[in-house]
């Protein structure tokens, strides 16, 4: 789901002023502001010179706008050919930087708190710290939308404690969504879009689960605290220990989980499509 930087671009050309020069530009000045190719000129005196400065009509004031996964405080934690995974955090009173959403993209909220936006061009939205956060701990939103409406804006945090998802972008094309139950092995589906599925598991004390592959990536990401290790078919292992630590998981591989800690544990479960 920061304090914008505003980029104010300019040319000077500085010289030691000599009389004759000196007065014909003084000249040009007395005669009103000249421009040289289309940009303003000022002039601004100094003791031993003359400092000419140039500004490009249009360009004070101009917002710059990044990729979101160029954003600070969108992190990216993960990269790969179909997809992107990135660790979102906004501290309380902290705003983002413009930037760009141009693909679809899944969010697990870790941390839920009041945030708006604003949209370039646009006046901030009407959220307030009185607003209710958009979902609870470990749930999931798709914004599918961005695929074909991309949108710049910027966020704010307007709660006490930080603003934190993972979010997963999706790199391909999609697919038609199938209306299928299950995602497999994986668990039933609970939401289904062009370019996403998703589901949640809970791991009970020291339980395992176990699958032999998947036709899509998986991403796993924890939605609770305590410890989850994971064994991938490539012979690697990763372990989760805290809320928002994730893994991703290639198509194919054989995946073993296990509770490592002392208490349930939850999953969200994102399919790239």
């Amino acid at each position: 789901m920061i304090a914008c930087s505003v980029h104010t671009y300019g040319v000077h050309v500085a010289a030691r002023s000599a009389p004759r020069s000196r007065s014909r530009i003084a000249r040009s000045l007395d005669g009103g502001t000249p421009s040289l190719l289309g940009v303003r000129l000022k002039l601004v005196r100094s003791p031993s010179m003359f400092v000419l400065l140039a500004v490009t009509p249009g360009i004070l004031g101009a917002q710059t706008v990044v990729p979101v996964h160029e954003e600070p405080r969108h992190r990216l934690a993960y990269e790969g050919p179909e997809l992107r995974v990135l660790d979102i955090e906004i501290l309380p009173g902290d705003t983002t930087l413009f930037h760009r959403h141009d693909a679809p993209i899944a969010y697990v909220f870790i941390s839920p708190t009041p945030v708006n936006s604003q949209v370039l061009g646009q006046s901030w939205g009407s959220a307030t710290r009185d607003t209710a956060p958009l979902a609870g701990v470990g749930n999931v939103i798709f914004d599918e939308g961005y695929a074909t409406a991309p949108v710049e804006h910027r966020v704010t945090c307007l709660g006490d404690v930080p603003f934190r998802l993972i979010a997963v972008l999706n790199r391909g094309p999609g697919q038609a969504t199938s209306g299928e139950e299950s995602l497999g092995a994986v668990g039933p589906t609970e939401a289904e879009g062009r370019w996403f599925r998703s589901t949640h598991q809970t791991l009970a004390n020291q339980a395992t689960w176990e699958w032999e592959g998947h036709t899509r990536p998986i991403v796993v990401v924890q939605a609770s605290s305590g410890s989850v290790s994971v064994e991938l078919g490539t012979g690697s292992r990763q372990d989760l220990q805290a809320i928002g630590d994730f893994v991703v998981l290639q198509p194919g591989a054989r995946t073993h989980l296990r509770n490592a800690g002392v208490g349930p544990v939850a999953l969200a479960i994102i399919e790239v499509r």
